[in-house]
């Protein structure tokens, strides 16, 4: 196998806010720098100073933008490495780009939802030129299936969680809430229906921005609203996490959360099916089943604390085991091991 460690690992999103695929690598970013891999991250465009700029300057994680996409070109061609894309721009562009550089690159699929109107002829595009990589790696084993070609399902992953960060069965974090992006294919209207008329006078809480923040705040006096926050914060005075998402591929949220022991409530869907054990570590719900997904909240209410701090303790339990950064990520530079090998192995036919 090729030494990963000489070869610069470029990874490539066109991104202007903080959410999932921003999550992923990051994380992703910081574990290969701290295994000693040489690791970037390449913005395809300058949309104003990134919000994940803190982050990644605490972190020592390098990071640049492109003036345009010409110049991903240049920068392949300069040196020895390997282009990972994420999201759907910068999957098109960076296979299209490097394989006129010749540099294997491998492409991670995160989105579970197909989109509408531009969004969706771009999804469209993402998936059909999907074979232009050299590996592809999806998050779930639904968006697996959606691929005309072979993909690799890896999901994703956690760092270990410090234990005191665990969430613990206490009056103090009896919180339900939803943590994502307010936007339609989030479902944050399906979480404010389910949560509109509780037996009890549990605090109920919505984190995150979006299109549809204004509209439910003034439609919804019962719940919170709290905007974008840094979770670290909040995560202690939670006790419910609610995925109400009407497409996921495998959101960061749930594996935050349960890492804490916080149990999820989730339609079945996306990588949630695998994650989430139902009534053993948390819930899941057919999809949009409004009614259930209300009667599971109100059955986790009425739970005596000693039931929940197992329930926690085996959230806790299957990210620990299944889905750990040390154990997952190894299977994503073996991916790039295989990329760089079949680059090779093409180069020498073709001589």
């Amino acid at each position: 196998m090729i030494a990963m460690h000489k070869v610069k690992i470029f990874q490539l999103l066109d991104s202007r806010s903080a959410g999932g695929i921003e999550t992923h690598v990051v994380k992703l970013s910081a574990w290969l720098q701290q295994h000693h891999y040489n690791c970037e991250i390449i913005f395809c465009h300058f949309y104003g100073e990134h919000p994940l700029t803190a982050q990644l300057n605490r972190a020592g994680i390098k990071y640049r933008y492109l003036p345009n996409m010409y110049s991903l070109l240049t920068l392949l061609r300069a040196q020895p490495c390997l282009l990972a894309t994420h999201g759907y721009k910068a999957g098109i562009f960076g296979r299209l780009i490097a394989k006129f550089s010749k540099v294997p690159v491998v492409s991670t699929y995160h989105s579970g939802d197909s989109g509408s109107g531009r969004l969706k002829i771009y999804s469209k595009l993402d998936d059909l030129t999907a074979s232009w990589a050299d590996a592809v790696i999806s998050v779930s084993r639904g968006i697996s299936r959606r691929l005309n070609i072979k993909a690799s399902y890896i999901p994703n992953f956690m760092q270990p969680v410090e234990s005191s960060h665990f969430s613990s069965c206490t009056p103090s974090n009896q919180e339900i809430a939803f943590v994502g992006r307010l936007s339609f294919e989030k479902g944050p209207d399906i979480f404010a229906k389910v949560t509109a008329e509780l037996p009890s006078a549990q605090p109920i809480s919505c984190y995150g921005e979006g299109p549809l923040a204004a509209s439910l705040e003034s439609d919804n006096p019962h719940i919170r609203f709290r905007g974008h926050c840094q979770m670290s914060e909040h995560w202690p005075k939670i006790g419910l996490l609610c995925i109400t998402s009407r497409f996921e591929g495998l959101p960061f949220v749930a594996l935050e959360a349960m890492s804490r022991g916080i149990p999820v409530i989730s339609f079945r869907t996306g990588g949630l099916v695998e994650l989430i054990d139902h009534n053993i570590n948390g819930w899941l719900i057919d999809p949009l089943d409004n009614h259930a997904f209300k009667t599971a909240i109100d059955d986790w209410i009425k739970l005596p604390m000693q039931q929940r701090a197992l329930i926690n303790q085996a959230a806790k339990v299957q990210i620990a085991t299944h889905y750990c950064a040390d154990s997952v990520i190894p299977k994503i530079v073996f991916q790039y091991q295989l990329a760089i090998q079949k680059q090779l192995s093409g180069c020498n036919e073709i001589s």
